[in-house]
């Protein structure tokens, strides 16, 4: 297989929390002149028979893809911190059996929808809102599909109407772990999200270990979990962030084995620092985890 490919292997659309529709992501990637994408959504698979039909049109391999929720408790550290709970991303690459994994997602799907509707009545009561006029407001930007409704969404609307000043502080002030009107959603453990992905044929992926809140200690930790739970790779740091984080992770992919996969996480204009193609690079010695994937055998 050709190693000089260029592969983006995490982006949204709006059958999550992108903002384009599944066809307008596969045209800009074909733009940035990507040749491999994978579409990512969140614990849906809705996105991608539209996808590989650009896809196909393009010239463009389209990899089976998701972005799954899972719960995850990262143990030791010291004082009130020994151990830490966390929703913990691990994308599903490659996989074969989608109506295995369409029908473990459904709960998650029911359980996201539901929890739009919780985190946006707490706000409607924190911000003296009128609740239907907020969710309208929420569902429109998530172009009507509850089950699509994400934290980003909302916090979108909450800029828009004047509530925050960016959408960033609306993450700060309300919508991230443990703030006023976060609301936990229901998850698979990692365990399970791993296994659920190796079991439907794909491939294991802990997605961008460094963007949890986690201190150095806690990413080397739960990549060396992540590993020792049977995952196949873990994302690289993106181009954005510190060289020495990045050789943080070089070192603790190395120390346990595992391959590495390289994504934009686009997600649109929502978030436009994000941009299809803008990956990093792998170091001489990592194999990348598209080597193994079996919709890349004719490369």
């Amino acid at each position: 297989m050709k190693t000089d490919l260029q592969l983006d292997l995490h982006c949204h659309s709006t059958c999550s929390d992108g903002t384009y529709a599944p066809t307008e992501v596969v045209k800009r990637a074909h733009a940035a002149g990507i040749k491999v994408l994978a579409l990512t959504d969140h614990d849906t698979l809705a996105g991608i028979d539209e996808a590989r039909a650009a896809a196909d049109a393009c010239d463009m391999t389209l990899i089976n893809g998701v972005e799954i929720s899972c719960e995850h408790t990262l143990s030791g550290g010291y004082g009130k911190n020994k151990s830490a709970n966390k929703v913990i991303h691990v994308v599903g690459l490659d996989f074969t059996d989608r109506k295995k994994m369409q029908t473990a997602l459904q709960q998650l799907q029911d359980s996201r929808a539901n929890r739009g509707q919780r985190i946006t009545q707490k706000l409607s009561e924190l911000l003296d809102i009128r609740f239907d006029v907020l969710w309208q407001a929420v569902l429109d930007k998530a172009g009507g599909n509850a089950q699509a409704v994400g934290r980003a969404h909302i916090g979108q609307v909450l800029f828009e109407q004047g509530q925050v000043k960016t959408v960033q502080q609306a993450f700060d002030k309300y919508l991230a772990d443990n703030k006023p009107a976060y609301v936990a959603i229901d998850a698979l453990s990692m365990a399970e999200g791993i296994q659920l992905i190796q079991d439907c044929g794909g491939k294991a992926v802990l997605a961008h270990p460094t963007r949890y809140q986690l201190s150095a200690t806690r990413i080397r930790k739960l990549i060396a979990e992540f590993a020792e739970l049977g995952g196949d790779a873990c994302e690289l740091p993106a181009n954005s962030e510190p060289i020495s984080t990045r050789r943080m992770v070089d070192r603790s992919v190395a120390e346990h084995g595992l391959a590495v996969s390289i994504g934009s996480d686009f997600h649109g204009s929502n978030m436009p620092w994000r941009r299809l193609g803008d990956v990093p690079s792998l170091n001489v010695e990592q194999q990348g985890v598209w080597q193994k994937f079996t919709a890349l055998l004719q490369y």
